[in-house]
């Protein structure tokens, strides 16, 4: 298994995995992201991890954000936006290996600290963060009400 920057021939098994991963966003709007995130070299990078028959079994989504970051004492942040690793494989330290690539990617680019989220009720993302030594550093529920033109 190696780890690798994703390359264009890798669209069609990162869109599994990011389906897999969140599988409420519609396949549009993770087709349009691929897009963005392809052609946003210089604000990003997306590690894959490539099985021994050449398939994807994980990715690492990786952003430079310049606005605050909760919890980040530098400016700007790397943000890990998305970490996956597809189930059968998972346990093997495929997902380390992806974070330590990233830690790479972060260093490389005189870059302190890496930040990143989970939803509150995802346990196994919430363990997998703490035993690749983040720490929490807050917790949050966000929410939005759509708003009628013509009133309420």
């Amino acid at each position: 298994m190696t780890i690798r920057t994703a390359v264009a021939q890798d669209r069609a098994e990162w869109f599994r995995m990011r389906y897999s991963l969140w599988p409420d966003c519609s396949p549009e709007r993770h087709q349009q992201e691929i897009q963005q995130l392809t052609a946003a070299e210089d604000r990003g990078v997306v590690l894959v991890a490539v099985r021994e028959n050449g398939f994807l079994c994980g990715f690492a989504e990786l952003s430079i954000r310049h606005d605050h970051v909760d919890g980040a004492s530098s400016s700007p942040v790397a943000y890990l936006e998305g970490w996956y690793v597809d189930p059968d494989v998972r346990g093997a330290g495929i997902g380390r290996r992806l974070l330590e690539a990233s830690e790479q990617w972060v260093a490389a680019r005189d870059l302190k600290e890496l930040a990143s989220d989970a939803e509150l009720d995802n346990h196994l993302s919430l363990q997998a963060h703490r035993s690749c030594g983040f720490r929490q550093t807050c917790r949050a529920v966000h929410f939005i009400k759509s708003i009628s033109v013509n009133g309420c």
